[in-house]
């Protein structure tokens, strides 16, 4: 995953041409060798032609596979931040029927948001789970355990409170455990590996007399390989990922800082 994280740090526009750099080099090398080839000789066309249209069709499939895959994993964490806020916004409810005047549970949920957001949003380019935003959600969870004990208070409501701070912990399990869902190293090491093949193969063949309409094939190509490679590190990136968990954390800051005021 290192390469993702490093060029994940780039500006697209950046990213974007260092690939299509990348995908010339197999192209020339090839290309290069082809030269040796008799212009003339043509006998190779019905292998080159076989070859290049099984090499494309595998790496589109993988790279739509690659596109998919990574979409799906961040909506799933976007779901699970959102579930998580949801979580929050049922037990500060729970807490105002239970004890209306009590600001306890809202000043730890609020520690705990902001735990949240400044350590496990990527805000610091990195999505892990912290000790921090864990240890903010250890007091949040003694904090609600001790509203809900207290002499005299609705055994219901207790309950209620109870139920919900154990939802919020399962919430945060939920999207802790979807930080680590990155897509697998085998499977980009596989579209990487496919689209080598693919403009390898673009280099060699077709070895015909028309070179200036091979380049302009292959620089078609070219573009079309760096657009999908560009498209899977943007969506592995935390400044795409970043927005979503953060929005949701920040409205409910300021839904705590107005029950507050």
């Amino acid at each position: 995953m290192e390469i993702l994280i490093w060029s994940a740090g780039l500006p697209l526009p950046l990213l974007f041409m260092v690939f299509i750099a990348l995908c010339f080099i197999p192209l020339e090398v090839f290309s290069v060798v082809s030269r040796r080839f008799d212009p003339k000789d043509r006998t190779n066309d019905n292998i080159g032609r076989a070859s290049l249209a099984f090499l494309s069709s595998a790496f589109i499939f993988v790279g739509a596979f690659t596109i998919i895959t990574s979409w799906n994993e961040d909506a799933r964490l976007h779901a699970a931040g959102e579930h998580e806020v949801v979580a929050a916004q049922m037990l500060m409810r729970e807490v105002r029927q239970l004890a209306p005047t009590d600001s306890t549970v809202r000043l730890a949920l609020g520690a705990y948001v902001e735990a949240v957001l400044q350590h496990e949003t990527g805000k610091g380019g990195v999505l892990t789970p912290s000790n921090e935003a864990e240890d903010a959600f250890g007091v949040l969870e003694s904090t609600a355990v001790d509203v809900s004990e207290r002499p005299g208070t609705d055994s219901y409501r207790a309950g209620e409170v109870l139920d919900s701070i154990n939802d919020l912990k399962l919430a945060r399990q939920e999207r802790v455990g979807e930080l680590g869902n990155t897509i697998a190293l085998p499977l980009v090491a596989l579209l990487l590996v496919m689209a080598a093949l693919n403009l390898a193969g673009l280099g060699l063949f077709p070895s015909g007399t028309s070179r200036g309409l091979k380049r302009t094939y292959t620089f078609v190509v070219a573009v079309a390989v760096a657009s999908m490679l560009t498209s899977v590190v943007l969506l592995e990136s935390v400044q795409f990922i970043s927005p979503g968990l953060s929005l949701p954390l920040e409205s409910l800051v300021s839904e705590l800082g107005a029950d507050g005021a």
